[in-house]
């Protein structure tokens, strides 16, 4: 009896892992992280943007996301650039993304794509480097 006991709680404790992490899931999430420019001035404070080649990096600069395949399946844009620990960073909040890839690649304007993990995409995992 205990047995049993035992295997349903530990099915129920890897069944609530699964669906926390998402992985496996077609449902739609938001996809939250951020794109960094790192500076050399660690003082630096308040509202920032791109600079030195990457001045089309802004408030609002596209973002576009693709599944494992390589289709688009959402887009949205850069949120506030602020500075902290010695980057530049704007928030990426892209709502409705279609679950059921095992992977995704994120894309700021023309710069180069960053792939991440289904888990990753799910839970603020995704950082993108602007060099």
């Amino acid at each position: 009896m205990f047995a049993a006991a035992g295997l349903v709680v530990g099915a129920g404790a890897v069944g609530l892992a699964w669906g926390l992490s998402g992985l496996g899931d077609d449902e739609p999430f938001t996809l939250v992280g951020q794109a960094r420019i790192s500076t050399s001035d660690p003082t630096k404070s308040g509202t920032c943007n791109g600079a030195r080649g990457l001045d089309d990096v802004d408030k609002d600069a596209l973002v576009t996301v693709r599944d494992a395949a390589g289709r688009v399946v959402a887009t949205g844009t850069l949120g506030q650039g602020e500075y902290h620990d010695s980057a530049c960073r704007f928030p990426i909040v892209l709502p409705d993304v279609p679950g059921g890839s095992d992977s995704y690649s994120v894309q700021v304007l023309w710069h180069p794509r960053t792939k991440v993990t289904n888990e990753e995409a799910r839970t603020g995992g995704l950082v993108i480097d602007l060099k």
